[in-house]
């Protein structure tokens, strides 16, 4: 190999940190060409994880590494949320110390690269596009109920606890049951009443806004007398959430027999 290519080689690896991917649009624009990236391969330097995207031979990489590829080099909105990210940030009432199912969400319509859906990560990719909020929250600012996770040599953009909890009760009564969202919520101490109310008066869910502010009310943490419900949308008619449970007439939604505000 030339000295120049030898140079261009050295250069990469130096500036590759260990347990980080990059996709070959990165690559691309760092001047690495296709010649240069299959050489590199033919020699062992670098390993594919699929097509378009790179490890160093030997290198471990996790999901997490995936998604900070996708945020920081392929420019997606795909970030960890609901109930995984509420697991980050220690509000969950177990918290899982090895993942074993992970949610990853967009909020708007894009999928994960073949190479992210493929890969062998050792947990189960649980991805959804979801149009829980309004489409004028701009991805990633912490006003919106976003915050930045370090882990796993990766720093990756996830939910906030607050926004995390609306996106665990959209899937309420489908993979999580009420007794789980309540012990969570009896951990939520300190959510921040400013960004919660900012969520609930953009959220268009219905049943995560009234499943919200069941939950409050019931746990009654500090914070939630400092939010103002009445600017909450809250519709009208009832919602069953629950089969064959009563109604909570306050917020007109069906819940486990003995949990509503008001029983029928």
């Amino acid at each position: 190999m030339g000295i120049e290519k030898q140079t261009k080689l050295n250069q990469l690896m130096r500036n590759w940190p260990d347990g980080k991917i990059k996709s070959s649009v990165w690559l691309n624009a760092e001047g690495y060409g296709a010649n240069f990236i299959q050489k590199y391969k033919s020699n062992n330097w670098i390993e594919a994880i699929g097509t378009g995207a790179f490890k160093k031979s030997g290198d471990e990489v996790t999901w997490a590494a995936g998604i900070e590829c996708l945020q920081k080099q392929l420019k997606s909105e795909v970030y960890v949320g609901g109930k995984t990210a509420i697991e980050f940030t220690g509000k969950a009432q177990y918290l899982k110390m090895k993942e074993t199912s992970v949610v990853i969400l967009s909020n708007r319509k894009e999928a994960l690269p073949a190479w992210m859906r493929k890969h062998n990560w050792n947990v189960n990719l649980e991805f959804k596009v979801k149009n829980l909020f309004k489409p004028n929250l701009a991805f990633g600012e912490k006003s919106n109920g976003f915050t930045v996770i370090d882990t796993d040599k990766v720093s990756i953009i996830a939910s906030a606890p607050e926004r995390a909890y609306l996106e665990y009760l959209d899937e309420l009564s489908k993979s999580a049951s009420y007794t789980e969202a309540k012990e969570i919520m009896e951990n939520m101490i300190s959510l921040r009443p400013t960004i919660i109310q900012h969520l609930l008066e953009n959220c268009t869910s219905l049943k995560v806004k009234r499943l919200f502010l069941h939950f409050a009310e019931k746990i009654s943490h500090p914070w939630f007398k400092k939010l103002n419900v009445e600017k909450v949308a809250l519709g009208s008619g009832k919602r069953v959430i629950f089969e064959n449970g009563v109604l909570d007439k306050k917020y007109n939604i069906t819940v486990p027999k003995d949990e509503s505000h008001e029983q029928v």
